[in-house]
């Protein structure tokens, strides 16, 4: 009966689908999908492409299930212009083209992000009178989530059923898990609430989107967890790991220990995601020791620490200076055969910056590039800080030219970095210098830009400039905090000017700022 209604409606089914009215005839898009091969993000199975010019040409003609299968397999590898193109190349046979083909089709331009295109797809899909499948209609919602048009999506959906068409869980799955991802949690869980009258049961998957989503709020996730085992749907490791991740990075440590304890009650095994999380909450606390029992229960658990299980442990090390213990887990991770990755280099190389080791800092650089892994601007950046912190102030700017050289992106922490380290090595002249340069090479002056530079022209008794500068700072629209409000009073006070002081430390004061 639904079907009868979309196939003899034609007119009512586009003002019901306004979504991407009017729809351009498909066989005008061929010039713009054409355009899409030039987004192609890696190389195509040339011999899938071999295969499909050589049925083309094959007589009698293979069956459209052939080339399907074909077209089905770049578009999962996301091949999408690729597929785009040689379906308009089967376009120009006399070959039909099925329901399956114009689904693939309609995917393909829906993982682009190009949603009129899929919409003309779909009004093809109704001219040649086809049914469209849950999956059709799935499809064009996921695209429309996607792309962030989540109004569009919940409308598209409410049309829909109002045809009398039917979703199944894969299509809620998938709109709770868009929903949540753009921060619309709340329409999450009243569609959640309200799939049961359409014949849906909610499944694991869905509670695991919004249970993510809550993660900020995480007594809304256990209330949202309570309710999932209520309904007799089991939670999986999934579920647990992430509202113990959410707890973790509230800091409630000790109610994610309760959930991994419940967890594990239920017959869930804890993976190495959920170890991890357990080990970077107690890092963020700087519970070094218990993080370590947490790594060694992992590999008793017979679950193998990963690379992030180690990147976890050497920043935690790294952070309270124990930067040799931290070098031994880098050797243990080679003799485990597991790859460094340039964020583990970079802990190690700022850890070792921090503790004034230039050299050994500058040695793993060495490695680092000679193991294949590339140095990038915070590896740079921490380097640069090391060096003029250890009053290497040559080598720094030898560095900071080589950065310049080697087409290392700077950002306005690179300078910050500069100015600093500049006014503290008494070139206060280069220093303003730069600070001048920074809005010229596209750059906007931070909190802490203008703090650095309002600190060495105090350091100089430039009271006055430090002064003029506060107030530029705040006509730019940058606020200052505490540290500069401090940095101003202390200049004052040694100057003797404590009236003047006094009156900037009652507008701390009254600004909120006196713990800043």
């Amino acid at each position: 009966m639904a079907t009868a209604f979309f196939m003899n409606s034609r007119f009512r089914l586009r003002c019901a689908f306004p979504l991407h009215a009017p729809y351009p005839p498909l066989s005008l898009s061929v010039s713009r999908f054409s355009l899409f091969l030039s987004s192609l993000s890696q190389p195509p199975s040339l011999r899938e492409v071999d295969s499909f010019t050589r049925m083309l040409s094959l007589r009698p003609t293979p069956s459209i299930v052939q080339f399907n299968k074909i077209l089905g397999s770049l578009a999962k590898a996301n091949h999408f212009p690729t597929a785009i193109s040689l379906f308009y190349q089967l376009q120009l046979t006399p070959i039909t083209p099925d329901l399956f083909t114009f689904n693939i089709l309609m995917n393909c331009c829906c993982g682009m992000g190009h949603m009129t295109p899929a919409f003309s797809v779909f009004a093809k899909i109704l001219r040649m009178h086809y049914q469209p499948s849950t999956v059709t209609l799935t499809t064009l919602l996921k695209g429309l989530c996607l792309s962030c048009n989540l109004h569009k999506a919940l409308l598209f959906h409410d049309r829909v059923l109002a045809q009398g068409f039917q979703f199944d869980q894969v299509t809620y799955g998938t709109l709770i898990n868009g929903l949540c991802k753009t921060g619309h949690t709340a329409d999450a869980i009243q569609v959640l609430g309200k799939i049961p009258q359409y014949g849906i049961v909610p499944n694991v998957f869905m509670y695991n989107a919004i249970i993510d989503s809550l993660c900020k709020d995480t007594l809304e996730a256990i209330d949202l967890l309570n309710d999932m085992v209520l309904k007799n749907i089991t939670p999986n490791v999934l579920t647990y790991t992430t509202l113990i991740d959410g707890l973790c990075k509230d800091g409630n440590i000790k109610d994610a220990k309760s959930v991994l304890a419940i967890m594990t009650k239920d017959g869930v095994k804890p993976n190495v995601v959920t170890y991890n999380s357990l080990m970077d909450g107690y890092c963020l606390f700087n519970e070094l020791n218990k993080a370590k029992h947490v790594f060694n229960k992992m590999t008793q658990s017979g679950v193998a620490p990963d690379v992030r299980s180690y990147n976890i442990m050497i920043n935690g090390l790294c952070k309270i200076i124990m930067v040799d213990e931290a070098l031994n887990l880098l050797e243990e991770m080679h003799h485990k055969n597991l790859v460094p990755n340039t964020v583990t280099y970079n802990t190690l190389i700022d850890g070792l910056c921090k503790s004034r080791r230039i050299s050994c800092a500058l040695e793993l650089l060495e490695k680092m590039h000679d193991r294949g892994q590339p140095a990038n601007l915070i590896t740079y950046n921490s380097l640069l800080d090391g060096m003029f912190k250890n009053q290497e102030l040559d080598k720094a700017l030898v560095l900071f030219n080589k950065m310049i050289d080697i087409g290392i992106e700077l950002n306005i922490y690179t300078y910050n970095i500069l100015i600093d380290g500049l006014c503290k090595s008494g070139r206060l002249t280069d220093a303003k210098e730069i600070f001048q340069d920074v809005p010229a090479r596209g750059y906007r002056p931070n909190v802490w830009t203008y703090t650095v530079m309002i600190n060495g022209l105090c350091k100089e008794g430039l009271l006055e400039e430090a002064l003029a500068l506060l107030s530029e700072m705040e006509d730019n629209g940058c606020l200052p905090n505490g540290v500069t409000f401090e940095i101003i009073i202390r200049a004052l006070f040694e100057k003797d000017e404590n009236d003047m002081a006094e009156k900037v430390f009652r507008d701390m004061i009254a600004r909120g700022l006196l713990n800043g």
